[in-house]
């Protein structure tokens, strides 16, 4: 997904920001529930992952395989 692809379909860049947003809280959502059911025990704790706007390949979206 990228704001390029998704203006290409008519959205508008609002729309598009708001969806790459809404990824984003998703794949949160996922991680805090899975990490709050992982039992911590110390000193062995675990570092919590990160989540980004970084949906899929640019390669992918040029569609010239670059990807590859």
């Amino acid at each position: 997904a990228t704001i390029p692809g998704f203006l290409s379909r008519g959205l508008s860049m609002e729309a598009s920001e708001s969806l790459l947003r809404k990824s984003v809280a998703l794949a949160r959502d996922a991680r805090d529930s899975f990490w709050s059911t992982v039992k911590k025990v110390p000193p062995r704790g675990h570092n919590r992952p990160l989540v980004a706007a970084s949906i899929g390949s640019y390669g992918a979206y040029l569609a010239d395989g670059s990807e590859y």
